[in-house]
């Protein structure tokens, strides 16, 4: 067989494929050199819009500097401006002719709520080409825009000025200065309460809070109320984080984002209870120990106490439900006062009740620790029942029968679901007066439950009130006494994160934890233990930081 020749090419068919081939590197190096002008342009723009949205965010961040809001927005323009710059350099890839100034930065009010700003900014740069200049292009400009917000904060720092506190009680004061300075003036509100047996408001949120409460920051320091606490008494922490929440309640600024940031050194140990049930007539006094009497003279021993009419006002005139116009809370004036429980440490373990059924008042700087004892006409203890002061802390227990299943906050000393502390025991209706330790429990409970509501906006609905507030608490260690309970300001914080803060590692994450509940949907804070007080500075730093953070 023979082999089939292939055609031959005829020698003009290979000089048109040679000048299509020459044809065609016409079209695909300018193409070729084209994909590479746009990749530089593209790696220049993603800098300069990775920078514009940093020096956005900057500004925003900076509207904290300055006591008046023009000067607050003057601060954030330049601080967006040398953010700018620190990222994208004149002459970053060549660049030239970049535009961005403090005109290119624009601070202002949302149109629909006034409790958030806006900071808007734009840059531009100068790219040459390489491939482009080809077809006459030999530049190209190059811009980019960001915008960053700023809630107005409502926050109320909630200062543990218990006895425990002892000398670290300056540092708190310092510490807390230090975290007022790093807000706005005229535009933050800032309040602060302090809580030992009673509570003492020092101010409700105000703009005006770094004059009110003084402040500390690099444009100086300042003295106002928080320079008089003084700590001495027992832990009402239940009661304090209420009354904060009807503080930031009573602001009613739904716009802004509402923060409780509270400190402690130790355990919860005090409540304010209402001991009349008007609902099923009773009270909670032991009927044949106690030496109370009703206001007709009789103790119930003698008959006592057995109309709504003989119940008599503890108080002693002092208006509890008097928290304020817009109150969230309507707490009667009958046989309203705390009890104290003693702490785990006192009596070297082991565990008697101090009854200190006192006065709820505000107070007066700077004795805030001036409570009244209910002694006298309307109740004095069994002779002996109470030795004062400690070591000797003993008390017979008799004296009272039951203890109410909230506090007058309606904060839940035995919650049905998700109870920190169990067993509660429970004696009918009411919390059994059976153990120091269903006591302690109690406590605990209510506690967590005050961070719980004020998470859930204190079962208002989405309507009505300034909804959920965000919780962030402080752990001081180092202190005398009892520390503070990791878990239980993990939980109130509704924190799931472990401890980032001191080596070795004080608590775990949540879910590592048996005893700690995150709710996802509520607002997570965040916990910092401060392992002593030197450390508090750092830790309320922490926090405003955490804080300003989340109100962009």
């Amino acid at each position: 067989m023979h082999k089939k020749e292939m055609p031959k090419r005829n020698r003009k068919e290979r000089g048109i494929t040679l000048m299509i081939g020459i044809m065609s590197m016409i079209f695909l190096v300018p193409m070729l050199g084209l994909g590479i002008d746009v990749g530089f342009l593209f790696a220049v723009k993603s800098k300069l819009q990775a920078s514009v949205d940093g020096c956005a965010l900057a500004a925003a961040r900076a509207l904290n500097l300055g006591q008046t809001t023009a000067a607050q927005a003057a601060t954030a323009q330049a601080h967006a401006v040398n953010w700018f710059y620190a990222n994208f350099p004149n002459g970053y890839f060549g660049t030239y002719n970049t535009s961005m100034s403090t005109s290119n930065v624009s601070v202002f009010d949302d149109a629909t709520n006034a409790h958030l700003r806006h900071v808007s900014v734009t840059a531009s740069t100068t790219v040459d080409t390489f491939f482009m200049k080809w077809f006459g292009y030999n530049s190209t400009v190059v811009g980019a825009s960001g915008d960053a917000t700023r809630r107005d904060v409502v926050a109320m720092i909630v200062l543990d000025r218990s006895g425990s506190m002892g000398v670290s009680c300056p540092d708190m004061v310092n510490a807390a200065k230090v975290f007022t300075g790093q807000f706005a003036a005229g535009r933050d509100y800032i309040g602060a309460l302090s809580f030992s047996d009673n509570i003492y408001l020092h101010s409700a949120p105000t703009t005006n809070f770094q004059a009110t409460l003084g402040y500390t920051n690099g444009s100086g320091t300042g003295t106002g109320a928080l320079d008089n606490i003084t700590c001495q008494g027992g832990t009402a922490t239940p009661g304090a984080i209420a009354v904060a929440y009807n503080e930031l309640y009573k602001m009613n600024l739904p716009g802004a984002l509402n923060v409780l940031l509270l400190e402690t050194d130790g355990l919860p140990n005090t409540m304010i209870m209402n001991w009349y049930d008007s609902a099923n007539s009773k009270v909670g006094l032991a009927a044949n120990d106690n030496a109370c009497t009703d206001k007709n003279g009789k103790t119930m021993k003698q008959g006592g106490f057995n109309t709504a009419a003989a119940i008599p006002d503890w108080t002693n005139g002092i208006g509890h439900n008097n928290l304020g116009a817009g109150s969230l809370f309507s707490i009667p004036t009958g046989m309203v006062s705390e009890l104290y429980g003693s702490d785990p440490s006192q009596n070297g373990g082991t565990h008697y009740f101090l009854y200190m059924m006192r006065y709820w008042s505000n107070g007066t700087p700077p004795n805030f620790n001036n409570s009244v004892y209910l002694n006298g006409t309307n109740c004095t203890f069994d002779t002996g029942d109470v030795t004062f002061p400690p070591p000797t802390w003993t008390d017979t227990m008799d004296d009272i029968s039951w203890f109410p299943t909230t506090d007058v906050f309606g904060n839940q000393l035995s919650p049905a679901t998700n109870a920190y502390k169990s067993p509660v025991t429970m004696n009918g209706n009411y919390v059994a007066n059976n153990s120091w330790t269903t006591y302690h429990n109690g406590v605990l409970n209510a506690t967590d439950n005050a961070a719980y509501q004020a998470r859930t906006n204190w079962g208002q609905n989405a309507n009505n009130g300034i909804g959920p507030a965000y919780v962030f608490t402080i752990g001081l260690g180092g202190n005398t006494g009892d520390a503070p309970d990791a878990i239980l300001l993990q939980r109130m914080a509704n924190d799931p994160n472990g401890d980032n803060y001191n080596t070795p590692a004080k608590y775990s994450a949540c879910s590592l934890e048996p005893s700690c509940v995150q709710y996802p949907a509520q607002p997570q804070g965040a916990f910092v233990y401060s392992a002593d007080r030197t450390k508090l500075t750092e830790a309320f730093l922490t926090i405003s930081s955490q804080i300003l953070r989340i109100s962009k």
